[in-house]
């Protein structure tokens, strides 16, 4: 099942919380990228700022998808096990922010 995620970074992170959110979420791409060994859904660039201990160029937010996970659930699960709260204002997965329990709608198509 594909769920749409995005981390919606703080704009006071300090560059140890960027690198860590980067090194998090390149652990989180490696593991959902199944069979291929490669991840398709995130902007290399952006990363690579991350994980510099810088805000990517495009702004707050790296959008992600997730193949590997059989509901919203456990899509949040795997990212709050793989991603360091600090730095990250929100993660909103299929359009709702990952603190949030009760059904959501579907979110838009990833550009």
């Amino acid at each position: 099942m594909s769920m749409h995620c995005d981390i919606i970074l703080r704009g006071s992170a300090t560059p140890g919380q960027l690198a860590a959110v980067g090194s998090g979420l390149w652990r989180w791409c490696r593991l959902t990228a199944g069979a291929t060994g490669v991840y398709q859904h995130l902007d290399s660039q952006a990363l690579a700022d991350l994980i510099a201990g810088t805000m990517p160029a495009r702004g707050l937010h790296c959008r992600v998808r997730d193949e590997a996970s059989q509901d919203r659930q456990a899509t949040v699960d795997s990212l709050r096990r793989a991603l360091p709260a600090d730095g990250i204002e929100d993660v909103m997965v299929e359009g709702a922010s990952w603190n949030y329990r009760g059904p959501v709608q579907a979110a838009p198509p990833m550009n």
